[in-house]
């Protein structure tokens, strides 16, 4: 690599050290922040499913502002400025009485309509700074890596802090610490995009309202997009399934406080975090389509590990659970490393970030379902340690169906050439 790809790197790292710490000082302790302001089960599917719903409504619009810029650098600025406005305004919700936990709700799901776009901005931004695919994979592992360094850190710390607290209005008070914090440090992130050169875009989609019929003819038409898709959104429904469940789980069944889950959360960081070098390299030598073959089949283990581990004896149950889970992390770096790549793969140029919405849509719109979904089927089923068994069987037959999937592209692929 050379200087300027070295300057890059790094600037891209630090971006997103800032952006990690954002989503686990905010997105890891959404659950609990909920359940201290008066969330019940169904309120607490509510904590996902809102905010999905409500990023789906700027998925198009955003996807077409953005193609319509030169620079989408400038759309990644924006949304982060109002992220950090919603997040300094969601602060104060633990301040307003009866309406609280609506509050928090609605400011949750208001934040997610600008992080949306920054995630699918940020995307075609990247690959438009970024257009050699051995840069690519190495930048996201640098990124992923520092994710994964952070997973280990934040939630060391954080967990600590809001165990130590005694009262719930204490607890709450750091909570909202923690939302503001990360609204500062979203700013810092604007200041560090600045310093990135580049990003000029030579295919400046001047797309209008009825144009989006044809960009989406064209993704149903390309079936190099359609195999992905496909296959990647199975694998997103059985990994989300069980997002509200697993929370349930820990805390409901396995009597986890919040040092638990911070250790639940760190072992899991551990495993990525010195895998994640392998990973890399394997993508180099394989190519993206094979390793995530070994990410769908350590997701496979999660259900088995739940269902295990309920047997056993509470203060025996909680050090096991944290070991296995820690171990079937072995290959998860690959569902951040690996799909964004294979997806980049197979969009066009043209319009990248509207056909970059139109995909994320359907992600958004199985993540806005799929654990209300698990929690709906655990409820119908009894809502009793019996229900929550059979809906983990059926969350692993769903994750090995998923890993048979993506064995099955990389097989009928496994002579193409990864452009």
């Amino acid at each position: 690599m050379g200087a300027t790809d070295n300057r890059i790197l790094v600037l891209f790292a630090v971006e997103g050290l800032l952006i990690t710490l954002v989503n686990n000082l905010v997105g890891n302790y959404n659950n609990l922040f909920a359940t201290r302001l008066g969330a019940n089960d169904f309120e607490l599917s509510l904590v996902i499913t809102l905010p999905q719903l409500v990023g789906m409504l700027v998925l198009i619009p955003g996807g077409i502002l953005t193609d319509r810029m030169s620079n989408k650098r400038n759309m990644v600025i924006m949304a982060l400025a109002m992220i950090s406005g919603a997040y300094f305004l969601m602060g104060f919700t633990p301040m307003l009485g009866s309406i609280r936990l609506a509050a928090f709700l609605l400011l949750l799901s208001v934040s997610s309509a600008p992080m949306t776009v920054y995630n699918v901005s940020w995307q075609a931004y990247f690959s438009d700074v970024v257009v050699r695919d051995e840069a690519r994979n190495n930048i996201l592992t640098v990124r992923n890596s520092i994710n994964f360094l952070i997973g280990i850190v934040i939630p060391l710390s954080c967990g600590a802090i809001l165990a130590a607290a005694k009262t719930t209005r204490d607890k709450l008070l750091w909570h909202q610490i923690f939302v503001w914090l990360a609204g500062m440090l979203l700013i810092m992130q604007i200041f560090v995009l600045k310093r990135i050169n580049g990003g000029q875009s030579s295919s400046v989609g001047k797309i209008k309202p009825k144009e989006i019929k044809t960009a989406l003819t064209e993704l149903i038409k390309n079936k190099r997009f359609l195999g992905f898709a496909f296959v990647a959104l199975f694998f997103y429904m059985s990994w989300q399934m069980d997002w509200t469940l697993f929370f349930l789980g820990e805390v409901n069944y396995l009597g986890m406080n919040e040092a638990w889950l911070s250790y639940t959360s760190i072992g899991g960081a551990i495993v990525q975090f010195v895998t994640i070098r392998f990973w890399s390299r394997l993508n180099l030598k394989k190519g993206v389509r094979f390793p995530i073959i070994f990410g769908g089949l350590g997701l496979a283990f999660f259900p088995l590990i739940m269902i295990f581990t309920l047997d056993l004896p509470e203060n025996v149950a909680r050090p096991v659970f944290v070991a296995m889970n820690s171990i079937s992390n072995f290959a998860f770096a690959t569902v951040f490393l690996n799909i964004p790549l294979m997806l980049l793969q197979v969009l066009p140029e043209k319009n990248k970030t509207l056909n970059i919405s139109l995909y994320t849509m359907l992600t958004m719109l199985s993540n806005a379902f799929m654990p209300m979904a698990g929690v709906a089927i655990y409820r119908f089923l009894g809502a009793d340690l019996k229900a929550y068994k059979a809906v983990y069987m059926i969350v692993f037959v769903m994750r090995l169906t998923s890993t048979a999937l993506w064995f099955i592209r990389w097989w009928l692929l496994r002579r193409e050439e990864e452009v």
